[in-house]
């Protein structure tokens, strides 16, 4: 009976110890590593202006502490340039040292966030695996929306981590588009504004969901802070605060003041024109040059690339690709018949142009506006001025 007794406590202790060992061994285990999400702010560049993000994993048994970097790119490797105008610019993966990581945007002055993600270790194992997976063939094509060093981690935590992180919102519309999103970013009244506006069609006037929002690496952290406030399983940390905020700026004169000036220019033309029923052809040279390069430019991008967002780009009403044709036409002895029917069809998609923008199809950037009235006024000129000398 007693050796009974005795055998039974000895199977319990064992039990108790062999149990205690393998939670230990687990705890130990899911201890290994950490992956935390790293957020960058803006800089000074066009190229930074909107952010960036990175995976850190740190390995506490190698103590190895490394940054997985989406957003690599080589301004010298071959044809990035035609590449990126065609909408296929390459990217790729790549490892740096987490010290050597952080202290490159400390020089650029921007602020570096971390956001460390408790889950469990086979979902950690797997997004490292997957990232070692995607070291092996580095190169992405590069999608400034959809397809970017934000998006990348987005789909690795969201997908590979037994939807912790996936709400049932983040498929829901929100009242954001992405222009809305670039023009946070990015001043209106700026070159860099006035040329995505330009090349970007109605396509990213669309309102989108909560999960595209995340192409932002902001909005990616914004993301997570709002999750983890139900949750409670994100560690976040300040790595970096700069004294002042840094932004993109230009310091060459602001698009608005140069299109009004040029609008000016238009106008004044067209008054003194109408007084002494004179025509200045070459202002209208000029002006069919301008639009109809525009033009050209927009219908490549929407037709002949492989830019996705610049689809549906209805910049070409005011910037009509054929205008070249009116060149030929101003200079001859007379006038061609055509021509006055032309100019009126320029007229009827000018105020196309204004009933999309009032109805939200396509934004135009603002500083444009002058433009397109200085062009209805010069248009309606020709129009009466072709009609008049004729008879």
């Amino acid at each position: 009976m007693i050796k009974n007794i005795f055998y039974c406590l000895f199977l319990v202790f064992n039990l108790i110890f062999f149990s205690i060992n393998s939670i230990a061994n687990e705890i130990n285990d899911n201890s290994r590593y950490e992956i935390s999400i790293l957020t960058i702010g803006e800089g000074s560049s066009l190229a930074d202006a909107f952010g960036h993000s990175g995976i850190r994993v740190k390995d506490l048994h190698d103590n190895s502490d490394i940054v997985y970097n989406f957003g690599l790119y080589d301004y010298s490797s071959p044809n990035f340039y035609s590449n990126f105008v065609k909408g296929r610019p390459q990217y790729k993966l790549g490892v740096q040292n987490y010290s050597n990581f952080v202290r490159n945007y400390e020089k650029e002055k921007r602020y570096i966030f971390e956001q460390q993600i408790n889950i469990d270790e086979k979902s950690k194992e797997q997004i490292i695996n997957l990232l070692e997976k995607n070291l092996k063939n580095p190169y992405y094509t590069y999608d400034y929306l959809r397809d970017n060093c934000a998006t990348r981690i987005a789909d690795l935590i969201i997908e590979n981590t037994n939807n912790k992180f996936k709400t049932e919102k983040i498929e829901n519309k929100t009242q954001i588009s992405f222009r809305n999103l670039i023009h946070d970013k990015i001043n209106e009244n700026s070159w860099a504004a006035l040329g995505i506006d330009l090349c970007l069609g109605a396509v990213i006037d669309q309102k989108i969901n909560l999960r595209e929002t995340l192409f932002m690496p902001e909005m990616l952290m914004n993301y997570l802070d709002e999750f983890n406030s139900e949750v409670n399983f994100i560690n976040k940390k300040t790595i970096y605060i700069p004294e002042t905020k840094n932004f993109y700026k230009e310091s060459i004169t602001s698009p608005l003041l140069v299109n009004l000036i040029f609008s000016l220019i238009i106008i004044i033309t067209t008054v003194f024109n109408f007084k002494n029923n004179h025509w200045s052809k070459i202002l209208d040279v000029i002006i069919f040059l301008i639009t109809g390069s525009v033009g050209i430019l927009v219908l490549y991008l929407w037709f002949f690339s492989d830019h996705i967002a610049a689809a549906q780009n209805f910049n070409f009403l005011w910037a009509f690709p054929f205008n070249f044709a009116l060149i030929f036409g101003i200079y001859k002895n007379k006038t061609p018949n055509w021509f006055i029917g032309y100019i009126k069809l320029l007229i009827i998609l000018i105020i196309l142009l204004f009933l999309h923008w009032l109805t939200g199809v396509q934004k135009y950037n603002i500083t444009l506006l002058s433009i397109f009235m200085a062009l209805l006024i010069r248009y309606s000129f020709l129009v009466y001025y072709i009609k008049k000398n004729k008879k």
